[in-house]
């Protein structure tokens, strides 16, 4: 019989019930992957992370849902690296570049000081891809708005990518973005079309003084769902925004995404963009985390 620590961990915020929860499963180096999907299905929410020692980099995780492995979550990633920093896995002093390794590949991470004394989990994502999108009639079909809704001639549809493809669909304001009716089948339909792996939508009115956009996600795979704060798209995003130079590059090292407000649990994600000339050297999206539930599960 195993018994294994587990955590509940709620990503992109400082307040335990919001933010994006994932779980997270210390020491799993002899679980198998059928025992991996049995232990997300037990935990029931969207993402499972299970630690594992690496030979290759400073940790490495694999990611569950109770429907299958996924090549990398990204919220899960911050949460499970703020949990393992907080327990001192990478030392007392955690800061300088670290590796991780995933079924995605190696890539790098660090921990900071926030102003606020907690810790910041920085996790970098792949250099963007773009290319535009113009179906913009069946995209506001599937979101269940008109297209005069859309900044979609001032701020083209796109399909991004640092990792893992998104569509991105700027929206003309908050209430916009508030009242979306996405029709499932539609969203489904178009995500595999265009081959993304979430819709995710932005407006530049936010709730938050200190914001830079504020964001709705709609995942769909493995299943369909909202994203309370969603790391992968936020990077494509504010790639996308730097790119375009809709974001001055001299902000582009300072950005916050809230999202998650509409599903009540309020979120703020991270990103720095850094560039060379005109073109982007790097992408990092960053947040802290709470645990808001500690305990052990045995497997047998």
């Amino acid at each position: 019989m195993l018994e294994l620590e587990a955590l509940k961990v709620d990503v992109f915020t400082n307040e335990p019930l919001a933010g994006n929860p994932a779980a997270v499963i210390l020491g799993a180096d002899q679980l198998d992957e059928m025992q991996m999907r049995q232990v997300a299905t037990e935990m029931a929410l969207k993402s499972t992370a299970f630690v594992i020692r690496s030979k290759k980099a400073d940790v490495r995780l694999r990611y569950f849902t109770p429907l299958s492995e996924e090549p990398i979550c990204g919220h899960s990633t911050i949460g499970t690296l703020w949990a393992l920093a907080e327990q001192e896995a990478f030392g007392s002093s955690p800061g300088g570049r670290r590796r991780l390794e995933t079924p995605l590949g190696i890539l790098s991470f660090q921990v900071e000081l926030g102003l606020d004394g907690r810790n910041v989990v920085w996790m970098t994502q792949k250099r963007p891809m773009f290319s535009r999108v113009d179906e913009v009639k069946e995209v506001a079909s599937a979101l269940g708005i008109g297209v005069d809704k859309m900044f979609h001639e001032e701020f083209p549809l796109c399909r991004a990518s640092t990792g893992i493809p998104c569509l991105l669909v700027p929206m003309r304001s908050l209430q916009t973005i508030e009242t979306l009716e996405p029709r499932e089948s539609e969203v489904m339909s178009l995500a595999h079309e265009l081959e993304v792996n979430a819709i995710y939508s932005y407006t530049w009115n936010v709730i938050d003084g200190d914001s830079t956009v504020h964001a709705r996600c709609i995942a769909v795979t493995p299943d369909y769902h909202e994203d309370p704060a969603s790391a992968m798209p936020a990077g494509a995003l504010c790639s996308y925004l730097v790119e375009n130079e809709f974001v001055p590059r001299d902000r582009a090292d300072n950005m916050v995404i809230e999202q998650g407000t509409w599903v009540g649990r309020h979120s703020k994600i991270l990103a720095r963009i850094e560039t060379r000339g005109s073109s982007i050297r790097k992408v990092e999206v960053g947040g802290s985390a709470c645990v808001s539930l500690r305990g052990k599960i045995y497997i047998g």
